[in-house]
Order: structure tokens, then C-alpha cells, then sequence
């Protein structure tokens, strides 16, 4: 299978086991499929241990917002200061979903929890790996959990833009685009990490089944308006967290 992000499509290419189970159902119209991995010691599943729920449906869904929401609430402590990190760059559409996500949030403190955002971009822009500049900063807000904003690439293209993951099992920014720079998890912050991801590219050698394409992506035409709607209900999620 072609590199991806999604847990569940890393459960469709395998039997389940006490390794990988699925739990799939559906909620209005979203199909709801919550992966569990206890443990991957051979690599072959591709994902850290964890639990990664996937909604897949269309991010204007009036419910989505609050699917979003409860699976949040699964992953995160009940109370506490939240951390909340745009990871990838604004410049590039298929890699602006942290970004967007974090301009539409409201930085605020509520009845459960103490919101905090920022804005990452990338390290040849900055000069700054991602992961050093949010284990710092989370250090400095002793912050109570992370929560990782960032596009995945898929190994199907019909899932871009159509899912939207939320895991307990951290992530390491830019590892789609083969331009991993630090992983973001419990084990490197030592407080625990919640991933946001939503895909926005795939690789060209999932269609041309070709692996000389396997160094292209690709994304669809619309990917800005998808961008903007799946920012807008994340953002709209975590302030219900408040």
C-alpha cells in the first residue's frame, strides 16, 4: 500500500487480529470507523500503537462539527490548559489545514479548559523543526495535552478531502511528503498528543500503480474549498471543547 496517514486503510488491507481491530458504524450519514493498535512490531500495519477514529463524510454535514467534538472528548483530558498546533505550510494549499484551522480558532478559557494555538509553518521557512518549537512552547504553557493540526497524505485519492482522523497516538509532522522533521507524541512531550488529520494528497503511483511516480502528488481542483470547510468545522469543534 502507498504511504498514508490513514489508520483505516491500513485496517482494510489487513485481517484483524489482536494487533489491529475496526469498529465501524454510522452516525447521520457519517461512517464512523474506530481503529485500535496495540502494537505494530514488524511494520507492517505503518501506524503507531493507539486509537484513531475516522469520520468519512462530507465536511458541510450539519452534525459534522459535533462528531468532530466527541471524538476529541475521547482522546483529550477532561480539563486543562490545550495546546493547540498548525502544523505544515500556509503557501501550499494540499499543506495549509494546520494553518487554516488555527486562524479560525477563538484562543480563549472556558469552563473545562484554557485554549492555546500557534502557528508552526515549516522549518525551511523558519529555521525551526516543528517538534523542538512545540515541545518548547508546550514546556513553557505547561500545557496539559497537544492537540497536532496536519494534512495526510492517503493511499486512495476518492479519501481526500472525504475523512477527517482523530487519534490519541501523536503524529510526526510532514512524514506524507517524506519530509519528516521530529514526532509529536506522548513520548517526546510527555503530556499526551491528540492528531487532527484530514487528507489532501495522495501519490501518483496509487493511480498509475508506477513507482517511479511514487515521488509526485496529487490532490483534487477543489482542495482550497475543502480546506476552508473542514478548517471552519475543526475550529468550530474545538471551541465547543471549551
Amino acid at each position: 500500500m502507498d504511504k498514508s496517514g490513514l489508520a483505516v486503510e491500513a485496517a482494510q488491507s489487513m485481517p484483524q487480529s489482536d494487533l489491529i481491530r475496526a469498529v465501524t458504524r454510522s452516525v447521520g450519514g457519517v461512517k464512523i470507523t474506530d481503529v485500535r493498535i496495540s502494537a505494530d512490531p514488524n511494520g507492517q500495519i505503518g501506524k503507531r500503537p493507539g486509537r484513531y477514529i475516522t469520520l468519512e463524510g462530507e465536511p458541510h454535514f450539519v452534525g459534522m462539527t459535533a462528531l468532530i467534538r466527541r471524538a476529541l472528548e475521547q482522546v483529550i483530558p477532561p480539563r486543562g490548559k490545550l495546546f493547540a498546533v498548525g502544523l505544515g505550510n500556509p503557501d501550499i494549499t494540499p499543506d495549509s489545514l494546520g494553518a487554516a484551522v488555527v486562524r479560525s480558532i477563538t484562543v480563549r478559557t472556558g469552563k473545562r479548559h484554557r485554549l492555546f494555538a500557534i502557528e508552526t509553518d515549516v522549518a525551511a521557512k523558519t529555521g525551526l523543526e516543528s517538534a523542538r518549537l512545540v515541545k518548547a512552547a508546550a514546556k513553557e504553557l505547561r500545557a496539559d495535552c497537544v492537540i497536532a493540526i496536519d494534512a495526510l497524505a492517503c493511499a486512495d485519492p476518492r479519501n481526500i478531502g472525504k475523512t477527517v482522523q482523530i487519534s490519541d497516538a501523536g503524529l510526526i509532522p510532514g512524514s506524507g511528503a517524506d519530509l519528516s522533521c521530529g514526532e509529536l507524541s506522548r513520548e517526546t512531550l510527555g503530556i499526551p498528543v491528540a492528531a487532527i488529520g484530514v487528507p489532501t494528497m495522495s501519490l501518483l503511483s496509487s493511480v498509475t500503480k508506477n513507482k517511479v511516480d511514487s515521488a509526485l502528488h496529487i490532490t483534487t481542483a477543489d482542495i482550497d474549498v475543502l480546506i476552508k470547510i473542514w478548517a471552519e468545522a475543526t475550529a468550530s469543534a474545538l471551541d465547543e471543547l471549551i
